[in-house]
């Protein structure tokens, strides 16, 4: 494999040449993919046989606790789910993903705790690409990090985008059109987007000669290699700021606004030890699952408020009805609703109506 080694070498130096500022942030990060995919490459003859952890998704979302080995997740799900994980003071205690189930607001969330990332996972090391086929799967990704340690939460976030898991950002709305000839055709519904030159040179790299590339957002560069090479998720993450207990409060207050500031992610400070911010952090995976609670009223009975039906937001009548039965949605034919997303109480409305959280519903439809 000389041609792969020698690619390797030319993009190592490349990136040790770059000097890291915010305006080569983006060029650095699309080296870092690259170095990556080729260390991928040279060592796919030594782990063709590896394969993920098996999990099975149940409940109405799931959530990934991601961190560093030895960062407390163990004792974290043990709180959140009732669950008991192996814990002890050194690292990698966990070497499985291990489940529980936490039940909040109606909502049954499952949870996640993966083994520890390590430095060099998304080169293969600690079994990186296992961790990753599971975190991949989760609708929410919950960070636990050392409060001794913040900076391990850019190093997670840096490890999970080598693995193509991009946190907190939104997928770029970039459509790629192949052609037979033309070359490189550029349409753009935005004002921000890179030159034709660097966009042609990235699609060349991906082997694509002749393409419209049509831009509904605004993108950069790293947005087009991520579209391009197909195989990215995007999903949002929390942070458990843990070991609270070990800190002064006000230190820990500094450290969490700071993370809050340069990563955008809502940080809630815990302590698994002392059980402190449990009842918060909780809140906030709800609440970040984006979930709504929506209560039914039988035709000519009374609501049913111990059970809630827990639907994205967002989610439509016809949705609800879905959830209920599929040949229920197929047959609903209008609903009543009370609650915020209508003008008055036993509203009646269509199928595609929008609800709200704590929505009351009574749907009508045919029998089936």
């Amino acid at each position: 494999m000389p041609d792969l080694k020698t690619k390797l070498e030319e993009l190592q130096q490349e990136y040790s040449k770059t000097r890291y500022n915010k305006a080569t942030n983006k060029h650095l990060g699309i080296l870092r993919r690259k170095i990556s995919d080729v260390k991928k490459e040279l060592s796919k003859p030594k782990s063709r046989s590896g394969v993920g952890f098996s999990v099975k998704k149940t409940g109405d979302s799931t959530v990934a606790l991601v961190g560093f080995p030895n960062a407390g997740k163990s004792s974290l799900i043990g709180l959140l789910t009732g669950v008991e994980s192996k814990v002890a003071g050194y690292s990698f205690t966990t070497v499985s993903v291990i489940p529980g189930m936490l039940e909040y607001n109606g909502a049954s969330i499952q949870i996640l705790d993966v083994p520890g990332l390590i430095e060099g996972a998304h080169t293969g090391k600690g079994e990186g690409a296992k961790i990753a086929s599971a975190v991949r799967v989760c609708d929410l990704l919950l960070f636990v990090i050392d409060v001794n340690h913040p900076e391990q939460l850019y190093k997670l976030v840096d490890e999970l985008y080598d693995l193509k898991i991009i946190v907190n950002r939104k997928k770029p709305n970039i459509r790629i059109e192949k052609k037979l000839t033309g070359g490189i055709e550029i349409e753009s519904l935005k004002k921000k987007i890179p030159d034709k030159k660097s966009i042609t040179n990235i699609l060349n790299d991906f082997k694509i000669f002749n393409a419209k590339v049509i831009f509904y957002s605004d993108a950069d560069l790293e947005d087009l290699f991520e579209i391009v090479e197909g195989n990215s998720v995007y999903i949002n993450a929390i942070v458990a700021l843990n070991k609270i207990d070990t800190v002064d409060m006000e230190y820990a207050e500094r450290i969490r606004q700071e993370l809050e500031k340069t990563t955008k992610m809502k940080t809630i400070l815990t302590s698994a030890i002392k059980n402190t911010g449990i009842p918060k952090l909780k809140d906030s995976i709800f609440s970040s699952l984006n979930l709504m609670r929506i209560y039914l009223k039988p035709k000519d009975g009374e609501t049913d408020l111990s059970k809630p039906i827990v639907v994205k937001s967002g989610s439509t009548v016809f949705d609800v009805a879905k959830a209920l039965h599929s040949k229920m949605a197929k047959n609903t034919k209008y609903a009543y609703v009370s609650g915020r997303s209508v003008r008055f109480e036993n509203q009646k409305v269509g199928i595609d109506h929008i609800l709200s959280d704590q929505d009351v519903v009574t749907i009508i439809y045919d029998k089936y």
